[in-house]
């Protein structure tokens, strides 16, 4: 199975004002080093995939795909392949605004009984992003996550039936060929970007406090850079008769580059969101 890497067109090296190191400070194996992965290091946790701001984070799980999954359970619930043999390979690619956008709709539980042993350092940044995304629901009057050891379902009985001769080896041919089509699959490599901004836009995520702000200053001149450089396409510049400055909270993954680029200096990013999404500009 391939293992993680950085996809360069989407990381924020590319860009010569961004210095970002967020995947390798966070590594516990220590795997990343000048945006390269030492796969022989990795260990999958996903906690790269976590604080990646650009989805640059090549991997081999479908992240959307296990949150989708457990927003069709009932109730909801997201577990590690340690928890269920259908679970993500691990949980450590969570964030308390991913936990906030399935847990403000309806109750969310959430398995975590096997990371402290198994990988300390998403234990902890569980715990963290918990935390946080509880405090956030408690403040909105929102049912906290709960934190739950899920019983491993039994396995099903398996059923035997007389069969015919005829119908035997017609079954048999079905199994090989069945067989032959299950180790194809299995040697087709699959990778993922998961898209974390694109994802909660997706589900409309209201924005809290976990979510990052913008403060603008006097001075802007309407240029548009930073609409043009923000790569989740979170801010818009309106022009016209009353030009303004339009941020979604939801798609800014909190990267800088709005500010970096700024000409005038006058925009701030802010830690946490606080209701203003529109900035009007003066003629």
């Amino acid at each position: 199975m391939e293992k993680r890497r950085i996809d360069l067109s989407r990381c924020l090296v590319r860009d010569g004002k961004a210095d970002c190191h967020c995947c390798e400070e966070i590594c516990p194996q220590k795997a990343i080093k000048d945006h390269v992965v030492d796969t022989a290091a990795c260990d999958g946790c996903g906690l790269c995939s976590a604080v990646c701001p650009v989805a640059a984070i090549v991997a081999p799980e479908d992240y959307e795909g296990a949150l989708t999954k457990a927003q069709e359970l009932a109730p909801q619930v997201l577990m590690c392949e340690k928890a269920s043999e259908g679970g993500v390979h691990c949980l450590g690619f969570l964030t308390r605004r991913l936990l906030w956008a399935l847990a403000a709709k309806r109750p969310l539980a959430l398995d975590i009984s096997h990371c402290e042993a198994c990988r300390p350092a998403v234990f902890a940044h569980l715990e963290r992003e918990v935390a946080a995304c509880n405090d956030a629901l408690a403040e909105a009057g929102k049912k906290e996550i709960a934190l739950v050891h899920v019983k491993p379902a039994p396995p099903k009985p398996k059923k035997t039936k007389k069969v015919e001769r005829r119908g035997f080896f017609q079954a048999l041919f079905h199994s090989t060929a069945e067989g032959l089509q299950e180790i194809a699959e299995a040697q087709i490599e699959h990778s993922y970007c998961f898209d974390a901004a694109a994802f909660l836009k997706a589900q409309q995520a209201e924005p809290c406090a976990l979510f990052n702000g913008l403060a603008l200053q006097q001075g802007c001149t309407a240029c548009g850079l930073c609409a043009v450089v923000c790569p989740t396409r979170a801010l818009a510049m309106e022009r016209g008769e009353q030009a303004a400055l339009h941020v979604d909270p939801a798609a800014c993954t909190g990267c800088d580059l709005c500010a970096l680029h700024c000409p005038q200096g006058v925009l701030e990013l802010l830690p946490q969101f606080a209701g203003q999404r529109d900035f009007p500009l003066d003629k």
